[in-house]
């Protein structure tokens, strides 16, 4: 059983709960690791990221944590990279998550995963209702991460399907969301960065498996690539959330290992 998560949220940004908070949970839930990774700074939306004065904040805190904890449990400070954020120094962290949250098109920020109904207007209103073009446009933000070098983990790759359980928005077996998936697969798979296995959408209702799909899952692992649990935590109650679900999934796609933190390497374990 895996007992470390990695993609976790706090008041900083848009979690529910202080630092302090998530890692007493942590600590109680016995967990062998727990890293912080708040949204980094994004200019054009700061509903939902750290600012970056709060940023520094953060960074002190989590230092602070990692010398005041005397619990059995290893602390991490990470930082969940957006793909246009507007931060360029990234070497302070012990890890990154490389996301993609927004789209531009037409000089708006289209946001991927703010609501279902959202989803839709703006498809429709700066895409003419062609879901598989924004799809495409998607996937080729999320593999351009490939290129980014302090990107070690790639965050919730289908994003995209979200609020599209059985498909109820677009069919995710066209052809050109095929392709698109596709083209993202093998680029981030050559570039030698772990993809998460995302319940973070479970805890919240949205879906009933994790990102990605089982069929993204099962190429992955033709490809040799690595994986990682991730609860994409917002509360307390989001840590380490379904990672049995996850485990009997990756297990399914054939993946006989996952990685995790330890001692500031991340390292393969058995399922």
């Amino acid at each position: 059983m895996i007992n470390a998560d990695f993609h976790t949220h706090s008041t900083y940004c848009d979690g529910k709960n202080t630092l302090e908070e998530m890692l007493d949970a942590a600590i109680d839930k016995k967990m062998a690791a727990i890293g912080f990774s708040g949204h980094s700074h994004t200019s054009f939306d700061e509903s939902y990221c750290m600012s970056k004065e709060d940023t520094e904040k953060y960074i002190r805190d989590i230092l602070l944590m990692k010398k005041r904890n005397k619990e059995d449990i290893e602390i991490y400070l990470g930082i969940e990279k957006d793909r246009f954020t507007d931060m360029t120094e990234f070497d302070r962290f012990d890890y990154v998550i490389g996301s993609v949250h927004y789209v531009l098109k037409d000089g708006y920020y289209i946001p991927v995963d703010e609501s279902a109904d959202a989803f839709k207007e703006n498809i429709e209103k700066y895409y003419g209702g062609d879901y598989y073009a924004f799809c495409e446009d998607y996937y080729e933000l999320l593999s351009s991460i490939a290129d980014d070098s302090s990107v070690s983990i790639i965050g919730h790759f289908d994003l995209v399907t979200k609020f599209n359980e059985n498909d109820c928005i677009f069919d995710t077996s066209d052809k050109r969301y095929i392709s698109a998936v596709n083209e993202a697969i093998y680029r981030l798979a050559a570039s030698g960065k772990i993809l998460e296995i995302n319940t973070g959408a479970i805890s919240r209702g949205y879906r009933k498996e994790p990102y990605p799909s089982e069929d993204i899952l099962v190429k992955w692992r033709k490809l040799g690539g690595k994986i990682i649990f991730s609860g994409d935590a917002h509360s307390t109650e989001g840590l380490c959330y379904a990672f049995e679900n996850a485990r009997k999934t990756a297990e399914k796609c054939g993946f006989k290992k996952a990685c995790i933190l330890k001692n500031n390497e991340f390292i393969e374990i058995s399922l």
